[in-house]
């Protein structure tokens, strides 16, 4: 997370708890105030997400399971990622055993006109890493 990004989340949590003239004393009071805004919104999401089903774009059983487990927000994310890769495509798989090198195709549109963009992503069996050209991302299953 850059720096940036790390001054806007403080400035969103603090948003209308502290201003440039408040004391140390009044700081650490609202500040508990803040905490507690956020935990009373937490569990109206989770009191919300009990009562109430959001449509699935598709029914993949994963969403489907995803959707009971959490909350509105959170499913909302997952929903928006399974959008962004419904044009994704598994062009080839090389595995040697230890390794499998999956070869993603991608079509998306840029300037009006349709592109493909591939990415590999990297498994490996013994240790469980997976390694994505399209972020650079590594993560540990």
């Amino acid at each position: 997370m850059s720096s940036t990004q790390q001054s806007e989340g403080m400035n969103a949590f603090f948003d209308g708890f502290i201003n440039s003239s408040t004391t140390l004393e009044q700081f650490v009071m609202q500040y508990d105030n803040a905490l507690r805004q956020k935990a009373e919104k937490e569990y109206e999401a989770d009191f919300a997400s009990l009562n109430m089903t959001i449509t699935c774009g598709s029914q993949p059983p994963i969403k489907i399971q995803f959707q009971s487990e959490y909350t509105h927000a959170k499913f909302d994310e997952v929903q928006n990622e399974f959008r962004c890769r419904m044009n994704c495509f598994v062009k080839d798989v090389n595995n040697n055993g230890v390794q499998s090198k999956y070869k993603i195709l991608e079509e998306v549109m840029w300037n009006g006109r349709c592109a493909n963009k591939f990415y590999e992503v990297y498994f490996d069996t013994v240790s469980h890493d997976i390694r994505c050209s399209y972020r650079f991302l590594s993560l540990k299953v």
